[in-house]
């Protein structure tokens, strides 16, 4: 699952790009595009499969436009860990 491209953007990928913006209160789904230089459809599917799979959760809101933030749940942060190869 992890592993599979969906569109060359794979799960895998959004979980690494999600993490980094952990500190900084979330990310979603058009930062997690810009930040990987691609359209929003491109990740669309991948994004869609990490909420599906209860990867992500609500993380507030961000005040410059009142759209919703997300980070990686439990099951998110140990599904990047197992992929990477770490306990």
């Amino acid at each position: 699952m992890l592993a599979s491209p969906m569109d060359g953007i794979s799960v895998r990928v959004l979980l690494e790009v999600v993490a980094d913006f952990d500190d900084l209160g979330g990310a979603r789904l058009s930062l997690v595009a810009w930040e990987l230089f691609v359209e929003e459809e491109r990740v669309a599917a991948a994004w869609e499969q990490m909420l599906t799979d209860g990867l992500l959760k609500p993380a507030g809101r961000d005040p410059a436009d009142d759209e919703q933030l997300w980070r990686l749940t439990a099951g998110g942060w140990a599904a990047r860990w197992e992929d990477n190869g770490r306990p």
